[in-house]
């Protein structure tokens, strides 16, 4: 098997009831553990198919299934809830059905809640969004009267110190030399617009008009007009010049700007094909640093800062709220003037001598 597990669902395996294998793609755990909603999806699927499962096309009433259900199709998902996060929500509340769908509504407890934060603590930032996501969908339930309480409320986040981390410039310069073209080219433009990964892999060639690049926040539903980078520009220009047509006949056109490997549009396998990248021996320094792709949004604003950027104009870029710019304006004011305080010290001890 090269190494590589594959997975099927093999009804009666060894007997004289044996039915046909039937082959699942992926694999039913994620790298950090948890169960992989998608591959949890297709068994269940597979085993309806055969007969191994019986499911009604709706959810169980009363269950976790039925309450994610009726909370999708309610005004407050709709309307209530922006693009961004209405697709974050979704994600985990996936994932929580996936694990849970089954389970009484009304029999969660904080305790629950716990464990299942808990199962993702490898990754702080994700199981706090998970929470979130979660009490969501509990408040919808509670004023409904589905259940009396909401189990994450005192639920505490895991406190995930600085973030993720900005990549320092040795990192930029090491992925772009030893990664695929492709991924260099969404670093570079994840980079030098200060967006979100999601709105750099949605970026088309109708949103760059030679100085400038517009954006649409799927998350906070605001629009942006970047003046691009120098350094961008020259990347825009090189892969403007590999689709064989002109800035003026690609701007009709809805073509995206970055393509994977078969040269299409970055619609799924994004994520899978970064971590490939990453789990390369060549990107163990990358690795050790715990860089990840949201780090590169930190990076601009890190370097817009030291080049001597105000918080207005940063937040101008990235569309970030200003407490959250004024947060990284102090790490970067700390920096210079610890460095400024030691170059103090050090000349008056030289007067001194």
């Amino acid at each position: 098997m090269r190494g590589k597990e594959y997975y099927a669902l093999h009804p009666h395996r060894g007997t004289k009831r044996a039915g046909k294998r039937v082959p699942l793609p992926g694999c039913p755990y994620l790298p950090d553990g948890t169960p992989n909603p998608e591959w949890w999806s297709s068994y269940r699927s597979a085993a309806e198919a055969i007969g191994l499962l019986h499911r009604s096309s709706t959810p169980r009433p009363g269950t976790i299934a039925a309450a994610i259900a009726g909370y999708m199709e309610s005004p407050d998902w709709r309307i209530s809830l922006k693009p961004g996060p209405r697709k974050e929500y979704a994600r985990h509340l996936r994932y929580v059905s996936a694990v849970w769908g089954e389970l009484a509504l009304a029999g969660i407890e904080t305790k629950h809640v716990m464990e299942l934060r808990d199962s993702r603590a490898d990754t702080p930032p994700d199981a706090n969004n998970l929470v979130i996501a979660l009490s969501s969908l509990m408040k919808w339930s509670v004023l409904r009267g589905l259940r009396a309480t909401n189990p994450c409320r005192d639920v505490p986040k895991f406190k995930g110190g600085e973030g993720y981390a900005p990549w320092p410039w040795e990192a930029i310069e090491h992925f772009r030399q030893h990664a695929r073209r492709e991924l260099a080219d969404a670093a570079d433009l994840a980079l030098y617009t200060g967006q979100r990964q999601g709105d750099v892999l949605a970026m088309s060639w109708r949103d760059y008009t030679g100085d400038l690049i517009c954006v649409k926040q799927a998350k906070t539903s605001k629009s942006l007009r970047l003046a691009v980078h120098r350094d961008l520009q020259a990347v825009l220009e090189r892969l403007l010049e590999r689709t064989g047509s002109t800035l003026a006949e690609l701007r009709l056109s809805n073509a995206r700007i970055l393509l994977n490997s078969r040269g299409l549009p970055w619609k799924t396998g994004f994520k899978a094909s970064w971590q490939a990248q990453f789990n390369r021996p060549i990107m163990a320094s990358l690795r050790e640093r715990e860089l990840v792709f949201h780090g590169l949004r930190k990076s601009a604003v890190v370097f817009l800062l030291e080049a001597g950027a105000t918080t207005a104009e940063v937040q101008a870029i990235t569309g970030q709220s200003m407490q959250m710019v004024e947060h990284y304006a102090r790490q970067v004011n700390q920096k210079k003037l610890a460095r400024s305080a030691i170059l103090k010290w050090e000349s008056a001890s030289r007067d001194e001598a």
